[in-house]
């Protein structure tokens, strides 16, 4: 698994069984007790690592209590990742919209705080499901954008996207520019 980390992280979610088998120091044989194929593996990896990932960003949202705070301040530690250390994120990016289906990595997180939100009348009262869609479909593309166009001011991107976003969740759009432009270091 770790070594299969380390190949996301590097972007090489295409390296043969030998290449994985030889970094992680074991027997070709040995893959093959653990996983069915080297897709298997990419695939458990890059679910590990997000759920590893949506810790720290439950850490980051500690103490917060409102719904659109906490879904604010996510979503922008994650565009500001996507930027300072791509290499976090790519796990992300390999798996793409399957993270908005799949009962692991970051989306039992995200959901939870949009029914939140949706039960405490903070957001509109769409289907939590509807709204991880929409909501994580923005995340993924902002991701895929930041770390294929350099280019881009990353974090003026990721701050405009999470006020719309926000919007699109039903929070008020003088509301939603506060809550998206707010410095992280403070809690609103």
């Amino acid at each position: 698994m770790e070594a299969a980390s380390a190949l996301l992280g590097e972007g090489r979610t295409h390296a043969t069984i030998e290449e994985i088998t030889t970094r992680a120091g074991v027997g070709f044989g040995s893959f093959h007790n653990h996983f069915a194929s080297r897709e298997d593996l990419f695939r458990e990896a890059v679910l590990a690592t997000l759920e590893n990932f949506g810790t720290l960003l439950t850490a980051a949202a500690a103490g917060i209590e409102d719904p659109a705070e906490r879904f604010a301040r996510s979503f922008r530690l994650c565009g500001r990742l996507a930027v300072s250390s791509p290499e976090l994120l790519a796990p992300l990016d390999t798996i793409g919209t399957e993270a908005l289906v799949v009962h692991r990595g970051l989306r039992p997180l995200g959901l939870a705080d949009l029914r939140r939100g949706v039960e405490t009348g903070r957001f509109v009262e769409v289907d939590p499901e509807l709204l991880l869609a929409s909501a994580g479909g923005a995340l993924l593309g902002l991701i895929r954008l930041l770390s294929h166009d350099r280019t881009i001011d990353g974090i003026s991107a990721t701050d405009t996207v999470t006020e719309r976003v926000l919007c699109l969740l039903g929070v008020a759009p003088q509301e939603a520019h506060i809550l998206a432009t707010t410095p992280l270091s403070q809690s609103t």
